[in-house]
């Protein structure tokens, strides 16, 4: 039988707010299941929270709703490339920003007592996952768009395999991303069930372990004040081995600005 969710339910699940919900139902792109006439409450299925969950992703990026609907409505081995065409037509704008985004990069690596303000670094015991992943090199203003597009085409693979996932998803930093500086990404979904590698997807599995993290409010979530949570969690794993750092979205993308959507994350290799 298919689960059905109330409008707060649907919200929770898919960090949509109740006044999102309403508009994309007005404009048609993503449709309660059920509307009761008495009361017109509005009931979706567990099958439209992932459609929810994409187009919050999407929203992040301030993609037109138009445009939204040209990506969750069409076949998803064209999805990425949609999401990707899209950003390149938004370019002109990152360029009037960069020297601005380039002095407060110099404040935020210098003013420790930034760091010290926001982030709180505790550590946590993460179990052994299976993850599907994708690589790729990536300049900063390219960043998120581009693991947002990863994420929709490794759902949808997984998706088309029988495979199950959640909201999680992280990124890992395999060397610096900054402006003009190119670096080297990948993007992981953890999974459950059987899957194959497909197309640029690979399958690896990743060892439980201990990480040091720190949270990260949306207000927060862009560049360069996210930096101050890479430099905390640094500092807080001085002296020891670490792996490579990660930002981590354990739950859907929120439009409430004081909501906790991410994590910056390193592994713990072993003690100083």
């Amino acid at each position: 039988m298919t689960s059905v969710l109330s409008s707060g339910e649907m919200s929770r699940a898919c960090g949509l707010s109740a006044k999102a919900l309403r508009l994309y139902h007005a404009k048609g792109l993503l449709v309660p299941a059920h509307i009761d006439p008495g009361n017109g409450y509005r009931r979706y299925t567990a099958e439209q929270v992932e459609r929810g969950r994409t187009i919050a992703l999407l929203r992040r990026l301030d993609m037109p709703l138009a445009r939204i609907a040209e990506v969750v409505d069409g076949p998803i081995d064209g999805a990425r490339e949609r999401i990707l065409d899209w950003w390149q037509g938004q370019l002109y704008r990152i360029d009037e920003g960069r020297d601005l985004l380039r002095r407060l990069d110099q404040r935020f690596a210098t003013d420790n007592s930034i760091y010290n303000r926001l982030y709180s670094v505790k550590r946590r015991a993460v179990p052994e996952r299976k993850l599907a992943t994708m690589f790729g090199d990536v300049e900063q203003h390219d960043l998120v768009p581009r693991f947002t597009a990863d994420v929709v085409e490794l759902r949808g693979r997984l998706a088309a395999q029988g495979a199950t996932f959640g909201d999680e998803f992280w990124v890992v930093y395999h060397s610096v991303v900054g402006p003009r500086i190119p670096g080297r990404i990948e993007t992981c979904v953890p999974y459950e069930g059987k899957a194959d590698p497909s197309g640029p997807m690979m399958l690896r599995m990743e060892p439980a372990g201990e990480i040091a993290v720190t949270a990260v409010t949306v207000r927060h979530c862009r560049y360069p004040t996210i930096l101050g949570a890479f430099n905390a969690v640094e500092q807080d794993t001085t002296g020891e081995e670490t792996g490579r750092p990660r930002e981590v979205y354990p739950v859907p993308w929120s439009d409430d600005p004081d909501a906790v959507v991410a994590e910056v994350a390193i592994t713990v290799l072993s003690r100083g």
